[in-house]
């Protein structure tokens, strides 16, 4: 098969890994609300995998990127069977497993898809172009994927709440007090027991048929991921462990003499030349010395690394921005899907109150991929934070009545819309910011984004909705300003808001940020 064709197959194995993962991670604050067993889970996830991030240079380099998602999607398919029981027993030790796949598995995607921008890459079209491209496809597959796992949730769990009032008649009653949800819910144990029927499955059975459903997307997807891609693909995209089919038939015509190829020259070629470098016996010698390399020291380099660029001032200066996003999305899987969705509508909605997510986010991250490769990030930040600002105070001041709970999917809606943004070019910015170390840059992105999940699922019990939200204002508000300052010193002769440069007479504008000057242009 093409190259083309395994990104393919490579998507739609994607595609079940996040229906699955989303749709679990989305009810569990619901499922296992008692004892808020649900998000100290989820804490206790991105806990571990703030720590498993940093392991990930080394045993990525040492079983490859392949191998590294594949371990990563077993972790969740442990938390999601996890699921099967509510306790402390099953749910922490599956928190500790996913933490280690979530953080392993996140951080193999971006080299996953720059493999296939190498591989698809060709004259007419730049490796980065194909790249912007591919991410492209990989965030719309990620937003429909979360569509469709909604959809299959909303599906279960109506027919559940459907047969119920089928069944029982007089099930139907008494009005609920609505002004313990949204803003105002402090998951206070006694209102918690009293509005317990809003968050779980009428029948048990139906929570197993769910789980076990997205169990079986969860094996799907590996198996996907395991014949789509390569092995060669490893933690250094530009030391590929095997070679392509073009350079193995040149192989095969001198196949007498004892050769190898010369990983390090023409990897930009279209042909790869093969020449005689060392024999084949040298070669394996020198491997076996590279295996015997301690793979503790390999770690310890890898962290120190990653510490330098993190505490590096270009990067202390939009790491609120990471944190904000990690924060918002744990407002959004958290708090939003029991203090609104569930609390308000039931726990069948919270399927509906996704898709709606899932699709506000797709159509905007199409939408913000084009109009920042044209004009830059910032007109889409300003307006992704106008959007969150409007949410939180829309939050904070809404009268919650039997007449207008259709709010909450609107509410969905506008924190889709901004999150698109967010996810969409916070990611790329550190690529952008720190080409030279893009690897420990998507990595380091990943451990930063965690710390804002972790601390949104750590204080789920110890503060009401309201007070988070006044805490994400302050966060929005302080990453703004950093930002900007990172603007005015790193790319003080660019346009605030437009980021252009100009080349051939031409208009040209630069999704990094990045303004500069062809040396062949009069200024």
């Amino acid at each position: 098969m093409s190259s083309r064709t395994y990104f393919v197959v490579f998507l739609l194995g994607l595609f079940f890994c996040i229906a699955a993962n989303t749709s679990i991670f989305v009810l569990s604050s619901s499922f296992n609300i008692d004892d808020g067993m649900g998000t100290t889970s989820l804490a206790i996830c991105h806990a571990v995998s703030i720590v498993s991030a940093l392991t990930c240079p080394a045993v990525g380099h040492k079983v490859g990127c392949k191998r590294l998602l594949m371990i990563g999607e077993v972790g969740y398919l442990i938390y999601i069977l996890a699921n099967l029981h509510s306790g402390f027993i099953t749910l922490v030790p599956a928190g500790f497993f996913v933490g280690i796949g979530e953080a392993w598995l996140w951080t193999a995607l971006p080299i996953i898809i720059a493999y296939f921008a190498k591989q698809l890459h060709n004259e007419k079209h730049s490796f980065e172009r194909h790249l912007q491209r591919l991410t492209g496809y990989f965030m719309a597959v990620t937003e429909l994927s979360t569509f469709a796992g909604s959809a299959l949730s909303f599906a279960v769990l109506h027919i559940d709440r459907s047969l119920s009032n089928e069944s029982t008649s007089n099930i139907t009653s008494e009005p609920r007090d609505l002004t313990v949800c949204g803003a105002n819910d402090c998951q206070i144990p006694n209102i918690t027991k009293a509005n317990e029927q809003q968050y779980h499955p009428v029948f048990p059975v139906t929570k197993y048929l769910f789980i076990a459903i997205i169990a079986s997307m969860s094996i799907i997807a590996i198996l996907l991921f395991y014949f789509s891609i390569p092995d060669k693909v490893a933690w250094d995209l530009h030391e590929d462990k095997y070679f392509d089919n073009e350079t193995k038939i040149q192989l095969d015509l001198i196949e007498s003499e004892e050769c190898t190829l010369d990983k390090r020259k023409n990897i930009d070629q279209d042909f790869p030349v093969v020449t005689k470098v060392k024999p084949l016996l040298e070669i394996q010698e020198e491997d076996e010395y590279d295996g015997k390399i301690s793979m503790c020291s390999f770690l310890v380099k890898s962290v120190k690394e990653s510490f330098i660029l993190a505490v590096n001032r270009k990067h202390r200066l939009i790491v609120l921005f990471a944190v904000y996003n990690g924060t918002l999305s744990g407002l959004l899987t958290g708090e939003l899907t029991r203090a609104f969705a569930s609390c308000i509508l039931g726990v069948d909605h919270v399927g509906i109150c996704m898709m709606v997510y899932a699709l506000t986010t797709c159509t905007v991250c199409a939408l913000c991929g084009k109009f920042s490769a044209r004009y830059g990030r910032n007109i889409p930040f300003v307006l992704a934070a106008a959007v969150d600002v409007t949410s939180y105070i829309f939050c904070l001041n809404w009268n919650i009545t039997t007449t207008n709970v259709w709010l909450v999917y609107v509410l969905f809606a506008m924190f889709g819309a901004s999150l698109a943004v967010w996810n969409t070019l916070i990611i790329a910015m550190y690529g952008e910011y720190f080409g030279d170390d893009h690897k420990l840059a998507y990595n380091l992105w990943n451990i930063v984004t965690s710390i804002g999940l972790m601390w949104q699922f750590a204080v789920s019990t110890f503060f009401c909705v309201y007070v988070k939200i006044y805490i994400q204002l302050g966060l929005l508000g302080c990453a703004m300003i950093t930002y900007t300052i990172s603007q005015a010193i790193y790319y003080p002769n660019q346009s605030w808001f437009i980021q252009i440069e100009k080349k051939n007479n031409k208009t040209v504008v630069k999704s990094d940020g990045q303004s500069r000057i062809p040396s062949n242009t009069a200024v």
